[in-house]
């Protein structure tokens, strides 16, 4: 990404000096188009994955209900195309919500621990508590498979490191931070209290302003080169250069159709959109 190789983070403290850019209202740079949708025997679905080494994807039901702590919560594979391969592949979770893929194990924020997954046969390897977690969100692993996991309620980020889950950003004030992404050295974090998304250098934390005015910011991808998508919650999806400029480029809200922790593969171009309420995934290309 030459926006973040061409300049030093001391140089993004400065530029954070400047109010964050606002949502940008002439043509967007890209155009999702709808490709295929799942059926809707998904339940609550929540984030989505591509496991490119399997060819499937990943889905995390929340399977909603009052109890948070019910044990109805499952993992799902789809074919590419949309197919259920296999509803149920992954039972006995929470509510779990974002996933990881790293060295073929995945890792999944489940309330208030991380579960990790055999990627080859679904078998549970392991669960780790985040001390005084209430509400892990996002999953992301760096290069060196650290993994990070966002706790939206409890204002901070958690690393699971050597088998150890530490916390490793605290005290985000009351921005409630969601959607995590790793881009070399950092990280960019979508919050979904106020709607912005943020840069943290992986070595010092230090927080910089990048985007803003992404209502209950969700999933974050890397769609090219200085380029990302954003979700909201509720049923949107923006794209923010990388200057911040945001346009919107997805609006489902008025069909009741959220858009929670999206992904993209390079693989197949698509972008993945997990429906929540609506209990489908909605793949859509992304034209430039």
């Amino acid at each position: 990404m030459r926006f973040i190789l061409r300049y030093t983070f001391a140089l993004f403290i400065v530029a954070a000096l400047h109010s964050c850019t606002s949502l940008f209202t002439g043509k967007a740079p890209v155009e999702l188009k709808q490709v295929w949708a799942s059926d809707n025997t998904l339940r609550t679905p929540e984030s989505v994955i591509h496991d490119t080494d399997r060819n499937v994807l990943y889905v995390s039901n929340i399977n909603q209900s009052k109890d948070p702590k019910d044990g109805d919560g499952f993992i799902s594979k789809l074919t590419p195309q949309g197919q259920i391969e296999e509803l149920y592949w992954v039972t006995g979770l929470n509510n779990p919500k974002g996933m990881a893929l790293h060295n073929n194990v995945l890792y999944v924020a489940d309330m208030d621990e991380v579960v990790t997954i055999a990627a080859e046969t679904g078998a549970i390897l392991g669960r780790y508590k985040a001390d005084d977690a209430k509400f892990l969100n996002d999953v992301v692993a760096d290069k060196d498979g650290s993994i990070y996991v966002s706790d939206s309620q409890q204002n901070r980020i958690y690393q699971l490191r050597n088998g150890r889950m530490t916390t490793w950003l605290d005290k985000t004030k009351h921005d409630k931070p969601n959607g995590l992404y790793i881009d070399g050295d950092l990280m960019l974090v979508a919050f979904m209290g106020n709607g912005e998304v943020r840069l943290a250098d992986l070595n010092t934390k230090a927080l910089i302003g990048f985007a803003d005015k992404i209502p209950s910011a969700d999933g974050i991808v890397k769609i090219r080169e200085e380029s990302y998508l954003v979700s909201n919650w509720s049923g949107e999806v923006y794209y923010i250069n990388s200057e911040g400029k945001n346009w919107k480029v997805l609006d489902t809200k008025g069909d009741n159709i959220n858009a929670a922790d999206i992904a993209y593969s390079d693989e197949t171009n698509l972008l993945y959109v997990p429906t929540f309420r609506d209990n489908r995934i909605v793949a859509y290309s992304v034209n430039f």
